[in-house]
């Protein structure tokens, strides 16, 4: 009984909080040292701003880190992106909301950064709108511009972008969790689904941050998600083979909430001097219930403006 009350309380009166951590540290050998530099690194948090601060994304540049990520808090129940600035000396100077994704008027996560010829590209999460949709910056780091539809028609969670032997590839998760590959001979091109045949090492897809390569290896990284547990960790997985026919996957290692006593962690990217990552904790609080109420409304009501 007693156990009963306690999954009652916490269902009630608990929610969960979001928050990003930072590591300065050039020694980092992905993925060699990495849990031991997560394990032992002193770690800063970000200045707390919204209930959840998740999803960062970075880039290192002009000795300023800028850190991508989704702003979350219950007062709008809608995730919007943002990106925090910081000096050298880890300092943070600036909150900018990024402009060009307001048109979209629905949840938006998972930042996915990257370059391509030099351009700098995002494909934010925007499952809400049923849509996969790359944006170009056009002004560092603040204004973006909706460039392409890549797909249409869906609802994907948390597209990773990369090439591979001159094909380019979209690896993305349904809202069960079961991954979907998509292939094109450029960003640009038109998007084909493809059903190769799969040899996991689990059956956690999500993506957890960017791919990475180095020598001459192929990393990726997914959540653990189980059913009523969102966020529990990060795997590092290797990409042994992937193509039209083949995927193929080992696991490397697993970054799990111990390594700062959170109560999970869902996602992580590195530069040449820093690392980030989000941590999940449980928050008290008497209006729990209804914040979880007008979340869900605001959440039906935008499904049922894009169905």
């Amino acid at each position: 009984m007693l156990n009963k009350n306690n999954k009652l309380i916490k269902k009630l009166f608990f929610h969960e909080s979001w928050d990003i951590m930072v590591i300065k540290n050039s020694m980092h050998s992905f993925p060699d040292n990495t849990l031991d530099i997560l394990s032992h690194s002193k770690a800063q948090l970000l200045n707390k701003k919204y209930t959840f601060q998740a999803d960062p994304f970075i880039i290192e540049k002009e000795d300023k880190l800028f850190i991508f990520y989704e702003a979350f808090s219950f007062l709008n129940s809608k995730g919007v992106l943002k990106c925090r600035v910081l000096n050298s000396n880890m300092e943070e100077i600036e909150d900018i909301k990024l402009q060009g994704f307001d048109d979209l008027r629905c949840h938006l996560s998972f930042p996915f950064v990257f370059f391509h010829d030099d351009k700098l590209f995002m494909i934010p999460e925007s499952s809400e709108r049923k849509e996969v949709i790359l944006f170009q910056s056009t002004e560092f780091p603040a204004r973006w511009e909706k460039v392409k539809v890549l797909l249409s028609n869906v609802e994907y969670t948390d597209n990773v972008y990369f090439t591979l032997d001159g094909v380019s590839y979209l690896l993305s998760t349904t809202l069960d969790n079961e991954m979907v590959i998509h292939t094109a001979s450029d960003l640009f091109g038109n998007w084909e689904k493809i059903e190769p045949s799969l040899t996991l090492c689990n059956y956690h897809h999500r993506g957890a941050g960017m791919p990475y390569s180095t020598n001459n290896r192929n990393y990726i990284l997914t959540q653990e998600c189980l059913p009523g547990l969102y966020g529990k960790s990060i795997y590092i997985k290797e990409l042994i083979n992937l193509n039209s026919s083949e995927f193929e996957e080992r696991l490397v290692a697993n970054i799990v909430p111990e390594i700062n006593k959170s109560a999970g962690i869902h996602t992580f990217n590195f530069s040449k001097s820093y690392i980030v990552y989000d941590t999940k904790n449980w928050i008290f609080s008497f209006f729990s219930p209804f914040k979880k109420i007008i979340f869900k409304c605001f959440v039906k009501y935008r499904k049922q403006y894009f169905a």
